[in-house]
């Protein structure tokens, strides 16, 4: 009787894992985020400082 619960618990062991192994893939990855979010800022700090040079120059033509 108690080789019967052991193979019983064997038997609901991988279902428990594989709902928990589906639940992983939803969650986000920093590092992913971390990449893409640096890819997409240093273009914008890049045109930022470039409007800022244009601006400041027609600025320094007016004074």
């Amino acid at each position: 009787m108690r080789q019967e619960n052991n193979d019983e618990l064997l038997i609901k062991q991988p279902v428990i894992v594989k709902e928990q192994i589906s639940y992983t893939h939803e969650t986000g990855n920093i590092g992913k985020g971390l990449f893409y979010g640096i890819l997409i800022s240093i273009p914008l700090w890049i045109s930022f400082f470039g409007w800022l040079r244009i601006f400041l120059s027609f600025v320094g033509k007016f004074i």
